[in-house]
């Protein structure tokens, strides 16, 4: 099976980027939605493109700064008659103003320049849409940023929360780096077995949507995507970053002494049963003969681009410290 296969499903439809509100977001004018990321996407007819998303549509869910996952619109729920809270200038009324952290008055109106502490409050009667995607969801942990995802999108503005993005290039560019999308499930038809209205959810913090990486395993997932150094293209869930160097040591973290490896083959790595050598190579400990599937990847060269930054002293030192325990 070809990557593309595996990323692209049988049927085509359109491709979307979904903003996720809460402190991403710039405008302060409608209040957030409760979503469940890695399961739905809340919106209303108040949003541009609202009518366009389909089931079957690629989506991936971006914040301000970067793409979060990515799946296909399995079911839709629409519910009519929705009563939703919208935020005004009081003085040109528009919804384009933003929060201020260190000054008062507490709002800015961008369009209309006024400062403000209150803004008007109205009630709207409009009708909600979830777009259910979890069963196809996987985690892309930023490997795309905010600039790569403006390559893809067919729509320059940095405030619409649905952006139509390009289908094919971004099934490529997902692909590119690690990900491996499922082929899409049997969808249900709009309302489904869904409920028939849109619950709370709970509202996940970014940093639990990411599974706990830090700063470093960011880092590598931008350099080298969501792929094992080794064994290649992983689920998120399972890839660590790696020190060459140990951090004990060094008290640092830097790209250059990373890579970014599976879980298993990071506890070999770290506990001398597998190294590279200078040209690159996965060299295996002789006590692992046993185990195929781990003597089966001695010999095989490194799965990073050849312009990587890597730090080939930093792999020497690793190689020669881990073979002469063999």
């Amino acid at each position: 099976m070809t990557e593309a296969e595996t990323a692209a499903p049988r049927a085509q439809g359109g491709a979307w980027s979904f903003l996720v509100a809460g402190e991403e977001r710039q405008f302060q004018g409608n209040t957030g939605y409760e979503d469940i990321v890695e399961e739905s996407y809340s919106y209303d007819s108040t949003v541009g493109n609202y009518r366009r998303v389909s089931v079957g549509d690629l989506v991936v869910v971006r914040s301000g700064r970067e793409a979060l996952g990515v799946g296909y619109v399995e079911a839709l729920q629409v519910l009519p008659g929705q009563d939703k809270l919208r935020s005004r200038c009081p003085y040109c009324r528009s919804t384009g103003f933003k929060e201020r952290t260190t000054e008062l008055p507490r709002f800015r109106c961008s369009p209309c320049g006024n400062a403000f502490d209150r803004p008007t409050v109205e009630m709207l009667q409009v009708t909600a849409f979830r777009a259910h995607y979890g069963g196809t969801w996987q985690p892309l942990d930023g490997c795309l940023d905010k600039a790569q995802l403006n390559e893809l999108s067919l729509s320059r503005s940095d405030q619409q929360s649905i952006k139509a993005m390009d289908r094919a290039r971004t099934l490529k560019a997902i692909a590119s780096r690690g990900v491996r999308l499922p082929r899409q499930r049997e969808v249900l038809d709009r309302g489904g077995h869904r409920p028939s209205e849109l619950p709370g959810g709970r509202r996940r913090t970014t940093a639990a949507i990411r599974r706990g990486q830090d700063a470093f395993r960011r880092a590598l997932v931008r350099q080298y995507g969501l792929i094992c150094a080794v064994t290649g293209a992983a689920p998120a869930e399972v890839l660590e970053a790696a020190h060459l160097r140990p951090f004990a040591d060094t008290e640092r973290h830097r790209v250059e002494e990373g890579l970014m490896l599976r879980s298993d083959v990071h506890r070999l790595f770290d506990s001398g049963l597998l190294a590279i050598d200078s040209d690159l190579v996965v060299r295996i400990a002789p006590s692992l003969a046993g185990h195929e599937l781990y003597s089966s990847l001695a010999g095989a060269r490194l799965r990073i681009p050849g312009d990587s930054p890597i730090d080939r002293a930093a792999i020497a030192d690793h190689h020669a410290a881990t073979v002469a325990t063999w």
